[in-house]
């Protein structure tokens, strides 16, 4: 194999054109030169839909066009009678102002999304330029940039490889093949887009933005909308329903209007004979239009919604004009039209438009918030199902620690050296091998910002290694000449299922060697050799090893393996990492095979690195814990360390179970589950035991939260209900497969999104609710008030009891208004003490659906008793009083009772944290003092008039009962509902 520093040919001639160069990359004038010369490195996104016409294709829905038909007629009859058509222009008002304020906030969460998707796009590199390696964002990234890939990185753009070792790329995004490819000297080309699977390689840019290869599928992946979530889906189903039950209830009532007219001679005087068989003849379209709403499929929902009216109209048109005695045309006209507005009118406020946008915007502040927190969501689903979660298996290097390492203690040449006596090391003939050990065979880097501060470019366990090196005095330039002074003719690189790294070198100067094994029988010294540098989990390098290397000479392993495992565990059970180290040196001119590679190693020594837990880790697991949470730590350390660390964070208790990768994989899938519950450390465990273990868990019906850092962990970050991957030390290939990156590793940022998620589920319940309850009361009343009023005609039941306009003031209240305020809550504080829902669990909870009914009975009964017995004497204010007074009053209980929709559960003050609710308090206030203009001044519009201070003083007394009401529902929630 050719040393790694020879450039591949085809690349030579590129790096000539670029005006770069393979080991120093471009200079800063070369980045400026080329970024004008071929462009950023940024995918033009499609053209995008003006926001006029956004706005426009919110009017597309067909009760908003038969509305504002309905509103033209209006105008036009006004109009023709030689009246202001307040009604229509009204209607048209208020159809603006809904749509408007709808259209606003979901622009807004579209604008939220889009920042998510800016975040998810902006990924780094890592580049050589003006001779320097450097971490930069992908879009900083130019033609000719000297670009370094490994293992599960996300190769930014079209480039051609220049050296590279054990590269295999996946192309299936751009081939739909599924198998690697290869990549070396006869295959240099890298596509922009794709991954690398193994292996390492330096390249140079060729093409960026939309000149990649990959430019057009790239574009079309940008311009991807967001999935529907399950509770997006869920919602919209019920939605649908909601919807046919309001047509169908539009339909009744539109009838009744019709009926109430026809008995009380509204459209001229009718014989008893005929106005019976009118009745009979409308509650028999009335029954055939909501069976066919019901049963039918979408086109006979909209042929029965049009001709059902229609039928009606026609019939009784032709009774009122010619079988009795018809009123005035144009005012019976008027009224049918007013029926049917009516009818529309209860349509859109029954179709629940709130409840999608609820929904939305609680996402857009969810992931807002999530993101504030240091967690970047990928998917919006996971934004929803992360409050779900009731197992997490998390990793615990950077995760559970700070993943801030350093080397410790160490044992060489059979001696220990920790803090206290590392110099003494540096006088040990062995310390130039663990220079070599260390530095050849690791890929990070180590540098020094301008305030002297080390950043680690590449594994931070490798990083510790290197910065303990400088520590020692060994400097990182030093480093970098024992690298350039070494070529690489093979390495095996790192994964979770090896544990270990081998790289095969040349050491031209074989003397560092030769106070071991390194003389011929001759006793001549070899100067020029290679070299096997291993390093790796103490475990898998031990079972390789023949010698160790002691003073100087190599002695049998068998002899010392005791002393080393004893001195493996000391470190282990004081919560350190351990690496072990090993070498093999051969003749230069000896052939090694990958299976021979690391075979008859000589053990040098071991490292004891200690990662310290993050202070916020321990209360964070208690969270967990109290929300019904089970974490499990799933690590590749050894078991020892794995219990230490577990023991620090309070992850362990009594009867916790403590398990190793080996032992795991030997039980069955039925000994897994029968003693998943106590579970609680997973150690050496690999991958494929991560994503056993995470199928395992969903068996249970449990919902699952994985974390994974590395391109193996992808299985597992796929399988798992929400995949969170590393946004420090996470592989691209990793970031891609994970619905959710922690940008800072920590774990205590995932119980943060948990407690968004479970306010996002909860937020949209109350709305729910709330909606509900207006749906199930304003349609009762309009039903029913008619129909009383055919029965009871001495009553004062009103043919219309709330008019159109009032209704969709009600309608803005129910749908926009309130999904804002609702939606927008802030989170509880005793969210996290409750039990995670269940994967089966009903969105709408009985608690909910008794709130529902009795409330919105007592709304029902209470309008129509005001209606009916006028005990608040709006009568005597004027001819609008009882309109006024009957609208203010339904709005006021609405309000107060979006007070009760605060609390979903029996025990919860709809007070609680109100305070802190500042857009609540904001939007209630809004909606009280629209109201009051509304009916003080807004009477043309409105049919109200100008309220007395004492009638506005006994609205709002009999409104607050509501509130009263409401802790009554909860009271007896807590008798007699069982969750």
């Amino acid at each position: 194999m050719e040393k790694n520093k020879k450039i591949f040919k085809e690349a030579e001639k590129l790096i000539k054109d670029f005006g770069s160069d393979a080991h120093n990359g471009l200079s800063e004038e070369g980045v400026k030169r080329n970024r004008e010369k071929y462009g950023k490195n940024e995918i033009t996104p499609s053209e995008k839909v003006p926001v006029w016409k956004q706005f426009l294709e919110h009017f597309k829905d067909p009760t908003i066009i038969i509305l504002c038909i309905c509103a033209l007629v209006s105008t036009a009859i006004g109009i023709y009678q030689g009246e202001f058509p307040w009604d229509g222009i009204g209607i048209f008002i208020a159809i603006i102002i809904a749509t408007g304020v709808g259209f606003w906030s979901e622009y807004k969460a579209d604008k939220a999304f889009e920042t998510l998707k800016e975040d998810n796009e902006n990924i780094d590199v890592k580049v050589i330029r003006d001779g320097s390696l450097k971490v930069i964002s992908t879009k900083e990234l130019v033609v000719g940039d000297i670009i370094e890939l490994e293992n599960g990185d996300k190769i930014p753009a079209d480039a051609v490889v220049l050296n590279c070792i054990d590269l295999l790329v996946d192309e299936s995004l751009m081939t739909g093949e599924s198998v690697p490819v290869e990549k070396g000297p006869d295959n240099t080309k890298l596509i922009g887009g794709t991954m690398v699977v193994t292996g390492s390689a330096r390249a140079v840019v060729t093409n960026v933005g939309d000149n990649m290869e990959m430019g057009s599928i790239l574009r079309s992946l940008a311009d991807q909308t967001q999935e529907q979530t399950p509770l997006q889906y869920k919602l919209a189903k019920l939605a649908g329903l909601i919807s046919v039950v309001g047509t169908v209830a539009a339909v009744l009532i539109f009838f009744a209007l019709f009926a109430n007219s026809v008995l009380t001679g509204n459209f001229g005087v009718l014989s008893n004979s005929v106005k019976t068989g009118t009745v009979v003849f409308l509650a028999a379209i009335a029954v055939i239009t909501g069976v066919l709403l019901i049963k039918g499929n979408k086109k006979i929902k909209r042929i029965a919604t049009v001709l059902g009216p229609l039928i009606a109209a026609i019939g009784l048109l032709y009774v009122a004009f010619a079988i009795g005695k018809p009123a005035d045309a144009i005012e019976s006209a008027k009224s049918i039209l007013d029926f049917f507005i009516v009818a529309v009118t209860i349509i859109v406020v029954a179709v629940p438009e709130g409840l999608p946008m609820a929904v939305t915007i609680s996402l857009a502040l969810s992931m807002r918030k999530i993101r504030r927190d240091n967690n970047l969501v990928r998917k919006m689903l996971a934004t929803e199902t992360i409050g779900s979660v009731n197992v997490i298996c998390s990793d615990k290097t950077g995760t559970l620690t700070k993943n801030q390492m350093q080397v410790r203690e160490v044992y060489f040449n059979g001696k220990h050296f920790d803090s206290s006596n590392f110099n003494e090391l540096t006088q040990n003939p062995m310390f130039e091998v663990i220079k070599i050990l260390l530095a050849a065979n690791s890929t990070a880097n180590v540098t020094k910002d301008k305030d002297g501060n080390i950043e680690i470019v590449g594994n931070t366990t490798e990083g510790a290694m290197l910065t303990w090196l400088n520590e020692l005095g060994v400097n990182f330039n030093t480093i970098l000449d024992i690298r350039e002074n070494m070529p690489v003719y093979d390495r095996l690189s790192f994964n979770a299922d090896r544990k270990m790294m081998s790289t095969v070198t040349g050491l031209e100067n074989s003397d560092l060697f030769n106070f071991n094994e390194n003389k011929d029988k001759d006793s001549q010294t070899i100067k020029s050799c290679k070299v096997v540098l291993a390093k790796g989990a103490p475990e898998r390098i031990l079972s390789l090893c023949t010698g160790v290397s002691i003073g100087d000479k190599i002695e049998s392993f068998e002899k010392h393996k005791d002393d080393i495992n004893n001195k493996l565990l000391g470190l282990s059970d004081k919560a350190m990492r351990t690496i072990a180290l090993a070498y093999k040196v051969v003749a230069e001119d000896e052939v090694l095979d990958k299976d021979s590679i690391e075979k008859d190693l000589v053990f040098a020594g071991l490292l004891g690195i200690t990662d310290p837990v993050r202070e916020d880790v321990p209360h964070a697991i208690n969270v967990a814990k109290e929300a019904g949470i089970n974490v499990i730590m799933v690590t590749g350390d050894n078991v020892n360390t794995a219990r230490a660390i577990a023991r620090e964070i309070n992850l362990l208790e009594e009867d916790s179970i403590v398990m190793e990768g080996s032992e795991f994989k030997e039980k069955s899938d039925e000994e897994i589950l029968s003693i998943l519950k106590k579970l609680r450390v997973l150690a050496r465990a690999t991958p494929s035991d991560k994503e056993r273990l995470v199928s395992l868990i969903q068996r249970t019906k449990e919902v699952v939260a994985v974390t994974g850092d590395g391109t193996n962990d992808a299985p597992a970050l796929k399988k798992a209900d929400v995949g969170i991957s590393m946004g420090l030390k996470g592989t691209d290939v990793a970031k891609e497969a994970s619905d959710i990156v922690l940008t800072d590793d920590n774990f205590g940022s995932i119980v943060k999104a948990v407690h968004w998620g479970r306010t996002l589920y909860e937020n949209v319940q109350k709305f729910l609710q709330f909606q509900l309850t207006i749906n199930v009361s304003a349609l009762a009343i309009a039903f029913l008030s008619p129909i009383l009023g055919m029965i009871f005609p001495s009553a004062n039941f009103q043919t219309i009891p709330l008019t159109v306009l009032q209704l969709l003031w009600i309608n803005l209240v129910m749908d926009t208004l309130a999904a804002l305020a609702l939606g927008l809550e802030p989170p509880r504080d005793g969210i996290m003490k409750e039990k995670p829902k269940r994967r089966e669990e009903s969105f709408l909870t009985k608690n909910m659906s008794f709130s529902i009914l009795t409330t919105g009975l007592y709304f029902t009964v209470f309008i129509l008793l005001l209606q009916a017995f006028d005990f608040m004497g709006a009568s005597k204010l004027g001819d609008k009083g009882t309109s006024s007074v009957l609208f203010t009053t339904y709005v006021f209980m609405q309000l107060f009772n979006l007070l009760n929709s605060r609390s979903l559960k029996p025990g919860a003050s709809i007070f609680e944290n109100l305070t802190k609710s500042k857009s609540f308090m904001a939007i209630f206030t809004v909606i009280v003092v629209v109201q009051v203009i509304i009916t003080q001044f807004g009477g043309a519009f409105f049919n109200t008039q100008t309220l007395p201070l004492y009638m506005w003083g006994k609205i709002i007394l009999v409104s607050s009962l509501t509130l009263v009401v409401g802790a009554l529902v909860r009271w007896s929630q807590k008798l007699f509902i069982k969750n």
